[in-house]
C-alpha cells in the first residue's frame, strides 16, 4: 500500500477530486475537511509492458491555515503528493510553494509531486493560464501537471493512475 497526500489550499477542491476519484460522482455541496480524511482504492499500472494493481491509501489533507498546525503528523510515510489549485482563485496558485515546503519539512525529503490545476471546467472564471502551470509544475521539478475537473471528471482518474506509478518508479 503507498500512502498519498492530497494538498493545496482550502476550497481549492481536493475533497471533490478524492470523491470524485472514489465514487465517480459530483457534490456540489461544500463541506470543510477538518483535519483529514483517508481513503482507500486500487489502481492499474502499467509497468514494463504488464499492469500492477496498486493499493493507494489517498489522505486528503486540510487546506484552511487554522488547521497548519496539526497537518504535518499526516505527512509521516507519503510517497507522493497531488497538489490542487483553483485555476479561477489566484491566490491558491500563490499558495503553492508554501504546500511544497510544508511537505519537505515534515518529511525531511522531497516527495514526487503532481500538479493539478482544477475546475478547468469554469473557463469563463479562469485565471490561471495552462503555460502558467506547466511553467510552474517544470521550474519545480513535478512529476506531472494535468488540468483536472472534479465536476466532470477530466484527467481525475489519469492523476491518480500517474501518482500510483510514480511511487513505485
Amino acid at each position: 500500500m503507498r500512502k498519498v497526500v492530497l494538498i493545496g489550499a482550502g476550497g481549492s477542491g481536493k475533497t471533490a477530486i478524492v470523491n470524485r476519484f472514489l465514487t465517480n460522482k459530483f457534490s456540489e455541496q461544500y463541506i470543510v475537511t477538518i483535519g483529514s480524511q483517508f481513503a482507500v482504492k486500487t489502481v492499474p499500472v502499467n509497468q514494463n509492458g504488464r499492469e500492477v494493481q496498486v493499493k493507494l491509501l489517498v489522505w486528503d489533507l486540510a487546506g484552511q491555515q487554522r488547521f497548519d498546525f496539526i497537518r504535518s503528523a499526516y505527512y509521516r510515510g507519503s510517497k507522493g503528493a497531488l497538489l490542487v489549485f483553483d485555476t479561477t482563485r489566484k491566490s491558491t496558485f500563490l499558495e503553492l510553494p508554501k504546500w511544497i515546503e510544508e511537505t519537505e519539512k515534515a518529511l525531511n525529503l522531497r516527495i514526487p509531486i503532481i500538479l493539478l490545476a482544477n475546475k478547468v471546467d469554469l473557463e469563463g472564471e479562469r485565471i490561471i493560464t495552462t503555460e502558467m502551470g506547466q511553467q510552474f509544475a517544470e521550474e519545480n521539478g513535478f512529476k506531472g501537471y494535468l488540468e483536472t475537473s472534479a465536476l466532470t471528471g477530466a484527467n481525475v482518474e489519469e492523476a491518480f493512475r500517474i501518482l500510483a506509478k510514480v511511487t513505485i518508479s
